[in-house]
């Protein structure tokens, strides 16, 4: 299946005179956008976009004119800490911006390239779509080894302890040990017992090896070369951890120069940095002087913010609200994109719990008309089946439609509430039962849809609402006694996060031989993509069949941009885990957004 970009035309956008003041009630045309995975629609005022020649004849790229200054302002998160040792590697947003990994995601291959892989999901485990960063290259001699070549010329921030020395193979070796082994941490609580890394040394100055089990080998090259920090020893020699933001030293494309809880995070650019723009090899990057995430908590004060040019991007907008944008202000750009959907999950791992048989899971969902949820929650914006693949050009090697998939899983998305019942009594459930279901707050209204579909089938689902907080620390604990409602990853199905009892984003306590089996062939030949595929091929039709949650429709929403931010396509994560990654490589003009500001 391949997916088109579609967009609206620069050059059409700049023919129409309109300025940010004057955003109306008027019906314009839309904006193009990404189409659904499974049809696009093109109006008369959007072109399809299929390489890079196409891109920048369209004005999404333009080379030959970037731009340096400027403060590219999104809405972003609060951060939930400093030290990737000590909180989740993910949830530690300043290090996107302040250092980098060994490899990252390729940006020539994504939409501003050649478009291989759209940079909405991740790299979605394709060894194909990376590139060297701190680290110049790398090599696999055998399969208990993978060698590291170190970037030379890659310098740390001029402040003390570090003062501006340049990095080396110490600092990778510093680094990845602290994040494999420092307890808590989150990469050994990431793999499996037998997965990590035996040992990681710099053999000297510029080369790093690290032993790993053959069997795991593709799980640690991605984990640890793509999703492990690097920075000097001399800052938690000097201050015990990274715990202070203002003790961060950055490598990266910018430095953190302010951080306000609940507020706001400012970013200014790192005149040292490495990296130079790929289609511009002469010009050093970032072009931005500085990048501001802005914590907006409130969706309509994010809408407000987003449509009076405050901000120059926002992402996870509802299709509501982009047709209301679209209506008031049609110069804006966006692309649809998927969204990190919730499924609820029981624990099988109980056997007091009535989850733990495999008819008790299908009947619950049968016992939901998911089609009307597309239909009537979320007026089409939404597919039937998203996961563990999403429907979309990354994944289109392994993802088998649902009307070719085997009947038995087919029937799990069909609405059959006289079939759940039987599946119910076959289980020894003739009467239903009673259960709980844990979730954040923000979501009980859409799970109270969910309850009454179960109540058809004497199923009393009880909805255990908890603030946001409390929620977070269940949901990473894996506390719950019953049902979490919690997303479905599918940045990396071949990670099966879901369906390893040990990774702390199973919360149905799923394990199997079967799968456990793929997971290891994948994790051994992850760069093999013929292995890979056929694996993942056959995992899809099997982990669904199992029943391992209630699989909901996977919604669509929508990113959206003003034209002045230029060089952007609407990526959202490249490579593994590299949110905001695009900071780097977009500009903006600052005429235009004068000119549209008057």
């Amino acid at each position: 299946m391949k997916k088109k970009l579609l967009f609206i035309s620069v050059s059409c956008l700049m023919m129409v005179s309109v300025i940010l003041a004057s955003c109306n009630d008027t019906t314009p045309e839309q904006s193009a956008k990404l189409g659904s995975p499974e049809t696009s629609t093109v109006s008369s005022s959007e072109t399809t976009i299929t390489d890079k020649e196409d891109i920048v004849a369209q004005g999404f790229r333009n080379p030959d004119e970037p731009k340096y200054g400027g403060t590219y302002t999104f809405i972003g998160r609060d951060l939930q800490g400093f030290d990737p040792a000590k909180y989740l590697t993910m949830d530690c947003g300043a290090m996107y911006f302040v250092s980098d990994y060994a490899v990252s995601g390729d940006w020539t291959k994504g939409p501003a390239g050649t478009n291989e892989i759209d940079w909405t999901s991740g790299f979605v485990g394709r060894y194909d779509v990376f590139k060297g960063a701190y680290a110049e290259s790398w090599e696999i001699p055998d399969m208990n080894t993978l060698i590291f070549h170190v970037r030379k010329g890659v310098y740390f921030e001029d402040k003390p302890p570090v003062n501006g020395r340049e990095m080396d193979a110490y600092d990778f070796e510093y680094s990845w040990n602290r994040a494999w082994f420092t307890e808590g941490a989150y990469h050994p609580m990431s793999v499996p017992a037998d997965a990590k890394p035996t040992s990681i040394k710099a053999l000297d100055k510029w080369t790093v090896e690290v032993k790993v089990p053959e069997v795991q080998i593709g799980i640690v090259w991605v984990v640890t070369g793509a999703m492990a920090w690097i920075y000097p020893h001399e800052v938690i020699d000097e201050y015990g951890d990274m715990t202070d933001w203002k003790n961060l030293v950055s490598s990266g494309p910018f430095t953190l120069t302010d951080y306000v809880s609940a507020s706001s995070i400012t970013y200014t650019r790192n005149p040292n940095y490495w990296e130079h723009d790929p289609f511009n090899p002469e010009n050093q990057l970032p072009y931005v002087d500085e990048v501001k995430s802005l914590i907006l908590t409130d969706t309509s004060t994010q809408l407000a913010a987003l449509r009076t040019g405050q901000v120059d991007k926002m992402s996870n907008i509802s299709w509501e609200d982009h047709d209301l944008l679209m209506t008031q202000c049609p110069e804006l750009q966006s692309r649809k994109a998927f969204v990190m959907t919730n499924f609820i999950w029981g624990r099988i791992d109980k056997e007091n719990l009535p989850f733990k048989d495999v008819k008790v899971r299908q009947a619950m969902n049968m016992a939901i008309n998911k089609q009307e949820i597309i239909d009537d929650y979320y007026n089409g914006n939404a597919v039937l089946l998203g996961w563990p693949f999403l429907p979309s050009q990354a994944f289109s090697r392994w993802y088998t439609p649902l009307e070719e998939m085997p009947q038995d899983v087919q029937d799990l998305f069909t609405y059959n509430p006289e079939r759940a019942k039987e599946l119910l009594t076959e289980a020894g459930y003739p009467d239903g039962f009673k259960t709980t279901v844990v979730c954040d707050a923000i979501d009980t209204d859409f799970l109270s849809i969910i309850k009454n579909y179960l109540d058809g089938v004497n199923i009393d689902m009880q909805i255990q609402s908890l603030e946001g907080s409390v929620f977070a620390s269940v949901l990473r604990g894996r506390t719950h006694d019953e049902m979490i409602y919690k997303f479905a990853s599918t940045d990396w199905p071949a990670r099966m996060r879901e369906c390893r009892i040990e990774h702390f984003d199973c919360h149905s306590f799923y394990d199997s031989l079967v799968t456990r089996e793929m997971y290891n062939s994948l994790s051994k030949n992850l760069f093999d993509s013929n292995i890979v595929d056929s694996v993942l091929k056959e995992y899809g039709p099997f982990i669904l069949k199992e029943a391992i949650g209630i699989y909901l429709p996977m919604a669509q929403k929508y990113i959206m941009w003003w034209p002045w931010l230029q060089n952007y396509q609407g990526e959202t994560v490249m490579g593994y885990s590299m949110a905001e990654y695009h900071a780097r490589y977009i500009w903006i003009d600052a005429d235009l957004k004068a000119s549209m500001s008057k």
